[in-house]
């Protein structure tokens, strides 16, 4: 059973993985205005650079723990933090606390990784909503990420607010529990097999009448996007922030 913390108006810290921000520019704004017309003051610190996720599975152990203390040290405690992708909060979540059991104070870093949520978590379980009203008039496929599923442990947050978005017509695949192949070292040592796995993606969506590929992770909304561009189908990515913004809704 789902219980919700319920949080009419609050100020909240919003963190932009650099992924986003260097290549998907487009997404914040509409984080922002999610955000901003559920009640929230967002709260973002322009000297925000990255979580250390990718410098961590390379193995570039002492850069990734710089970058984690430099993010808890940016933050206000006071209040929580979103971030619009499931890969960079799951491994926020769940490494932050084996990186740093040496260099940051126990009580912080754990106040840190408690208070920190994926945008639709938050929006469901902390604002404790299950609609806000946008509207969508396309038919959406929402592929869930190994990183929601598996890093995260996303639940049907993302479904309950893409089902209740106005015009939008869901579209799901529950046996597509598949990874789009898009991690980035993985990609490029095993590109058949990384091209193998986001085509199945994309046939699937395709085949159920799809306008656009949503999810809740950029990451995989990138590789999925650049697969797109070689193939002569009308399909396009979109990042569900900006279709609960509504006002960004594509023609």
């Amino acid at each position: 059973m789902r219980i919700l913390f319920i949080n009419p108006m609050a100020k909240v810290n919003v963190f932009i993985p650099c992924c986003m921000d260097m290549f998907s520019s487009s997404v914040p704004p509409s984080v922002f205005a999610v955000l901003e017309r559920l009640g929230d003051e967002v709260i973002y610190n322009q000297e925000q650079t990255c979580c250390g996720r990718q410098f961590y599975q390379t193995g570039e152990l002492e850069l990734a723990k710089e970058l984690a203390n430099k993010l808890i040290l940016e933050y206000d405690m006071k209040y929580p933090m979103v971030v619009p992708t499931t890969s960079c909060v799951g491994y926020i979540k769940n490494f932050y606390k084996e990186l740093l059991e040496n260099a940051a104070e126990v009580t912080m870093l754990r106040n840190f990784t408690k208070n920190i949520y994926e945008l639709c978590d938050y929006i469901v379980n902390v604002k404790g909503l299950e609609k806000i009203e946008n509207i969508f008039n396309h038919r959406v496929f929402y592929f869930k990420s190994c990183a929601a599923r598996n890093l995260y442990k996303l639940e049907d947050e993302p479904e309950l607010l893409l089902s209740n978005t106005i015009g939008l017509d869901l579209l799901i695949d529950d046996t597509l529990n598949t990874c789009c192949g898009g991690n980035s070292h993985f990609a490029l040592v095993n590109t058949e097999v990384s091209d193998a796995l986001c085509h199945q993606i994309i046939d699937r969506a395709y085949q159920m009448g799809a306008q656009f590929i949503t999810s809740t992770d950029v990451n995989c909304l990138q590789h999925i996007d650049a697969v797109l561009n070689t193939l002569d189908i009308t399909m396009e990515t979109i990042h569900i922030a900006d279709i609960l913004c509504g006002s960004n809704e594509k023609k």
